[in-house]
């Protein structure tokens, strides 16, 4: 049994204080980086969750802002993970209640009801990561990240392609070679270049932050930049990391720039991380506790379920 509140050693991060706020639309904020302790709490017990996942919370000092991490462990027998996909974006909240969740986040990109990142439930097909953007008047090929656990339940983060909607995914080293504002669009991946293979779940997301425990940021090269998604402003964000022993952390910060989640991720273990939609849509929640919401509606989560009583 988890110590309820059980203090965690703390430990230094660099952690972005905002020092002016700007007008808002598409600028970047102006910021500056400093040192703060953030000395972790081990609230599993008071939230009531069963023996395979934990939750830990923070504050993070000077920012008025906060940090909560869900710790599942994929070798649990009676838990689940799931990607949810509906066809009217709703509320976190009504994923949870729907499913009858124990934990839930937010899942990848989208547009209204249409989700532009990968879904993929139960080897069935809901959605896939956009193919191609729109930069400079011209059509970018693009491989971005994906979340995706095998039937063996191994939980990987790669840089994907999905070549149809047959629920086959093609996984690759590395992404695309695109510098920021790059001027020319690099050829559609080839199939022989990559890895197929049919996961169980897939949920997209990007762009990479942590790989084989290193920080690999592939910000550039997943073309994140000219749509809004900046490196260094404030703002919610929501990742997902594995661990070395197969545990799916899922993470939601209230302020943080992408520029410093991979440093942060690895120091709570991370060995393969990526970023999933943040800013407004950024959410968390348990069966019994709203953990973060901004009331945004979005049309995928991630949630973890008690196989025996999963709603399908």
């Amino acid at each position: 049994m988890l110590k309820k509140s059980l203090k965690l050693s703390s430990f230094l991060l660099f952690l972005p204080l905002l020092l002016n706020c700007g007008g808002g639309g598409t600028e970047e904020k102006k910021t500056t980086t400093d040192a703060y302790q953030i000395e972790w709490n081990n609230l599993s017990d008071t939230t009531s969750l069963p023996t395979g996942v934990e939750f830990y919370s923070a504050k993070i000092e000077g920012t008025g802002g906060s940090v909560h991490y869900l710790k599942l462990d994929l070798i649990n027998d009676a838990l689940e993970l799931r990607a949810i996909s509906v066809p009217q974006s709703q509320n976190l909240n009504e994923f949870v209640k729907e499913t009858g969740a124990i934990a839930a986040i937010n899942g990848g990109y989208f547009s209204g009801n249409t989700s532009y990142s990968a879904v993929i439930d139960n080897f069935n097909y809901f959605a896939r990561n956009v193919t191609s953007l729109n930069r400079n008047s011209k059509a970018y090929p693009v491989l971005r990240s994906g979340l995706t656990v095998s039937a063996d339940n191994t939980a990987e983060v790669n840089w994907i392609y999905q070549f149809d909607q047959s629920g086959e995914v093609y996984k690759f080293e590395a992404p695309l070679a695109y510098a920021t504002d790059d001027s020319t669009p690099l050829p559609v991946p080839e199939k022989d270049d990559g890895t197929a293979f049919m996961p169980k779940l897939v949920i997209g997301g990007g762009p990479t932050l942590v790989k084989d425990g290193l920080e690999n940021l592939s910000y550039a090269e997943e073309v994140f930049w000219g749509s809004g998604v900046f490196l260094n402003d404030l703002r919610p964000r929501t990742a997902v990391c594995v661990t070395a022993d197969q545990h799916l952390i899922m993470l939601v910060a209230t302020h943080y720039k992408i520029s410093a989640l991979p440093k942060f991720l690895i120091s709570i273990g991370c060995e393969n991380a990526m970023n999933l939609d943040g800013g407004g849509s950024s959410a968390m929640a348990t069966f019994d506790t709203e953990i973060y919401n901004q009331n945004r509606a979005v049309p995928s989560a991630l949630v973890i379920v008690d196989k025996n009583t999963y709603a399908q």
